[in-house]
């Protein structure tokens, strides 16, 4: 279950434990020591070791007889939401997003496949602008995971989006896998962003999901005037001449 990589076992399940807890899977408190042990085909002493390490940094407290309890003031100082964009923009002013439409929906075939959901899922779909300088910059319609995300009213523009989800119903993602292309608007697109047919704009996927890979989101922009800037660096094994590559930006 575990490559020996040099590191304590117990190590290695406490650094999945706190995973699992920064992203939300467990609600108040942990799964028992032996449900553990059970799950990572361990000892338990293995357990307690990697639950000891958790109590030392404050993410979890014990309570005699009842359990051992996730310490919620140190989560929210540990966990960041995901930003709702990572472009800059050529404009070096202030982007936010204003909230065009919010309403429940069903997945369509494309929605679906990204989500991996069945079609005709409930989702919740959220259309946003956002804006710089009171003009329209770029356009975002977000599909969210209904069976998660239910009865949701209202969305704060002004606020990240997942530091809503999360304040609300607990949950938020953990993971994101990002696409750029570059496009061209066509008449549709050209009229949300107040360009000419035919400009260039970028186009961004985004599937946001939990460390199980249960996707929360996916949502599809479009937006004029920004850039994304991507830093490769590439180098060669002398051991078996195989190439690796970083990514940064």
């Amino acid at each position: 279950m575990f490559e020996s990589d040099g590191l304590p076992l117990y190590l290695k399940i406490k650094e999945i434990i706190l995973q699992r807890i920064i992203s939300f899977t467990y609600d108040d408190r942990l799964p028992g020591e032996l449900l553990l042990a059970e799950e990572f085909q361990v000892a338990r002493g293995t357990i307690k070791q990697a639950i000891d390490a958790l109590v030392s940094i404050g993410m979890v407290y014990r309570e005699q007889g009842k359990g051992t309890f996730i310490n919620r003031d140190a989560l929210l100082k540990h966990y960041t939401d995901l930003p709702d964009t990572l472009v800059s923009f050529v404009d070096p002013q202030p982007v936010h997003l204003e909230v065009i439409s919010l309403f429940p929906s069903m997945a369509d075939s494309v929605v679906a496949e990204k989500m991996g959901l069945s079609l005709g899922h409930q989702v919740v779909r959220l259309e946003r602008v956002m804006m710089q300088n009171a003009q329209v910059v770029g356009h975002v319609i977000s599909w969210l995971n209904g069976r998660i995300y239910t009865d949701i009213s209202h969305i704060d523009g002004a606020r990240s989006l997942h530091g809503q989800l999360r304040e609300t119903f607990g949950y938020a993602p953990t993971r994101a896998h990002e696409q750029y292309m570059p496009v061209v608007s066509d008449s549709v697109l050209a009229k949300q962003l107040n360009v000419a047919v035919g400009s260039p704009l970028l186009r961004i996927e985004r599937i946001a999901s939990n460390l199980d890979d249960v996707v929360f989101e996916y949502s599809v922009s479009h937006v004029k005037g920004a850039s994304l800037s991507l830093r490769v660096a590439t180098s060669q094994s002398a051991g078996n001449a195989q190439w690796s590559c970083a990514v940064s930006w």
